[in-house]
């Protein structure tokens, strides 16, 4: 009884107006975001351009999911499923453009995860991210696209399943070699010099992201295997960081080994 109180007591409402019409939102959490901001639910994410910033999603080639389902085969698609965002509407409203996307119940925003457990992870924990998101960076090989995308306050991880899913940002997407609508910071920081001046997508992006990740999420008592390669010059394929990966595996961890992540999204959504 008291666990339903306490769960009910911390959602929150919001209205947003479009028009004559107006749209309630039941959320846990607000996170702001350089585009405006982020509203986490239970079982949805709400994503709220401003209208200083929705140029970058109209001018996007990826404004719904179906630019990520493009030209694959059935059995690819139905690996992608955990990983791609999932949108369910999009609404133009007086206060920006409002992006409902679906969510699991256990899926977190990695941002807050990282600072409930105080910025750092635990090397086990950080390690299964950073495999999944490198798996990631294949799709998006084959898919002959660049997220241009990822970083923490981008992405849903969860505990329990192990699993990352690009929850924000992704109308930054773009195909290999096609123009980049825009950057957050952190993306940014990640660009080549070349892709700052002409603005080209270009799918090492994504793998200097996840480095970057890594430098971040690691603590400085990682194996050294691991600090190695967050610190290396990235490979001209996600498939050959992904095999430098499995390596530094076995090397800085003796192998894959399931470790239980105990956070849950009461905790976090208590934290704000």
């Amino acid at each position: 009884m008291f666990r339903k109180m306490k769960k009910a007591h911390s959602v929150r409402e919001k209205l947003f107006r479009s028009g004559s019409r107006a749209y309630e939102i039941r959320y846990l959490m607000a996170l702001p975001q350089e585009y405006g901001t982020e509203y986490i639910g239970e079982n949805a994410v709400w994503l709220l351009i401003e209208d200083d910033y929705a140029d970058c999603f109209t001018r996007s080639e990826a404004r719904t999911d179906l630019f990520f389902k493009e030209y694959l085969p059935k059995q690819i698609l139905a690996q992608t499923e955990v990983f791609l965002p999932l949108v369910r509407r999009i609404i133009n409203t007086d206060d920006g453009l409002l992006i409902e996307t679906c969510k699991r119940t256990g899926e977190l925003p990695l941002s807050r995860v990282l600072d409930f457990y105080g910025g750092k992870l635990d090397s086990r924990h950080a390690a299964w991210m950073i495999s999944r998101l490198l798996g990631i960076c294949c799709y998006a090989e084959v898919r002959g696209i660049v997220w241009n995308c990822l970083a923490e306050e981008n992405l849903l991880v969860d505990p329990a399943e192990h699993t990352v899913r690009v929850g924000g940002g992704w109308w930054f997407a773009a195909e290999e070699g096609g123009r980049m609508t825009g950057a957050q910071s952190s993306v940014y920081d990640c660009l080549s010099s070349l892709t700052k001046t002409n603005g080209t997508a270009c799918h090492i992006t994504d793998l200097e992201c996840v480095k970057a990740i890594a430098r971040r999420i690691f603590p400085d008592d990682a194996p050294k295997a691991v600090r190695d390669f967050a610190e290396s010059i990235c490979s001209s394929s996600a498939f050959e960081e992904m095999e430098k990966w499995e390596q530094v595996i076995l090397d800085g961890f003796g192998g894959r080994r399931f470790t239980q992540m105990n956070v849950r999204l009461p905790d976090i959504a208590e934290a704000v």
